[in-house]
């Protein structure tokens, strides 16, 4: 058995667990940003094993820059999310392995995208061999490789009617989006068009959760009164011989777990927070609670934890709203539903009907 040491704290305590002596080191992605230059001349690793490699899956990041920037003999990259949006992120994560591999970013792109006339993406080509390419580096599991292996899974999705303060507030946001499409449609909008555009639809998803997450004074919730009535099935007590449930629920907006929190309190729930405002110590403490503690039966967490967490003792998944990206949507139900899982899995979607987020369910059924 090897000795770790985790790497946390101020800058200076940092350097001064650099200089520790053991075998492994584990430290975060954002440690490497600011602390790449120690961590190469004080450690000088034998070996880099990448979790989560989608973290750098944007080659203009500094934060991938700073990763890619550490030299070792060995890597290791891992990662169940290798490709989410465009087949460039594969090119940022192979160039961790091998930069000579596809050589400058712009031979890439006239290899493997069809481009318009100003040279913009319009879809990709030649996926064959951009496989045939990554064949040397890759090890790849396909998910029917490892179906077999997990129990089954159930998806129940319940639709919510707006409000009625709730649908005003929505379609004053819906007429602004469209306004912004009537432009887009004679002629490509502005960056600051675009910006709008963008926020727009932001805006009309957090208020399919609820207007508290844009105005503090309105607490107006139909998914909660929802949710309500689904924690109290939940957690009632187990039947004999029945283990008792355990709980995942994500929202991508960290104020309506704020009131989701609050109506845990309300019913005597005990639950554990992981979101990206919670200090990393305290997230490993969270972690471990929900884990061993058979008290502890909710992990409220924000999309922060819809990557890298092994949590098999939930058999239960709640959506409270649902993300654009088929990918995101698969890792936060893989939390739970994974390898060395013993129940049957659940999930449970929460969708606001006549919405963007109606529009979204579709999207992702495709």
């Amino acid at each position: 058995q090897r000795s770790s040491l985790i790497i946390q704290g101020s800058r200076a305590d940092r350097l001064r667990l650099y200089r520790q002596n053991h075998f492994f080191y584990l430290a975060n992605y954002e440690q490497v940003l600011y602390d790449g230059d120690e961590l190469q001349q004080m450690l000088a690793p034998d070996l880099i094993i990448l979790d989560e490699a989608q973290r750098i899956k944007n080659w203009q990041t500094k934060t991938a820059q700073a990763v890619k920037a550490l030299k070792s003999p060995f890597l290791f990259v891992l990662s169940g999310t290798p490709l989410e949006n465009r087949i460039d992120e594969i090119y940022s994560i192979a160039q961790a392995i091998d930069p000579q591999l596809f050589g400058p970013l712009f031979r890439f792109n006239r290899d493997f995208y069809q481009l318009d006339e100003r040279g913009r993406p319009q879809g990709v080509r030649n996926l064959d061999a951009l496989y045939r390419r990554l064949q040397p580096i890759l090890l790849r599991r396909r998910k029917h490789e490892v179906e077999g292996e997990l129990p089954d899974r159930t998806i129940n999705t319940y639709f919510v009617e707006m409000a009625p303060e709730q649908e005003s507030r929505y379609r004053e946001y819906s007429h602004q989006l469209a306004r912004l499409m009537q432009i887009a449609k004679r002629r490509p909008l502005s960056s600051e068009e675009s910006k709008r555009l963008q926020s727009k639809l932001a805006c009309m998803r957090m208020l399919c959760d609820t207007p508290y997450i844009l105005d503090p004074d309105c607490r107006i919730s139909p998914k909660l009164e929802e949710l309500k009535k689904i924690f109290e099935e939940l957690f009632a007590e187990p039947e004999a011989g029945d283990s008792p449930n355990k709980v995942i629920l994500f929202s991508e907006w960290t104020r309506m777990l704020e009131l989701i929190q609050q109506e845990a309190d309300h019913q005597g729930i005990e639950y554990a927070l992981h979101t990206g405002a919670v200090e990393q110590k305290k997230r490993r403490i969270e972690i471990n609670r929900f884990k061993s503690d058979p008290n502890c039966r909710l992990f409220l967490t924000s999309d922060a934890g819809a990557t890298g967490l092994n949590l098999q003792v939930a058999n239960i998944v709640i959506n409270v709203d649902l993300p654009w990206n088929p990918a995101k949507l698969e890792q936060r139900i893989a939390r739970a539903w994974r390898k060395h899982q013993k129940r049957a899995v659940q999930v449970i979607n929460l969708v606001c009907e006549n919405s963007i987020e109606h529009r979204i369910l579709h999207i992702l059924d495709q």
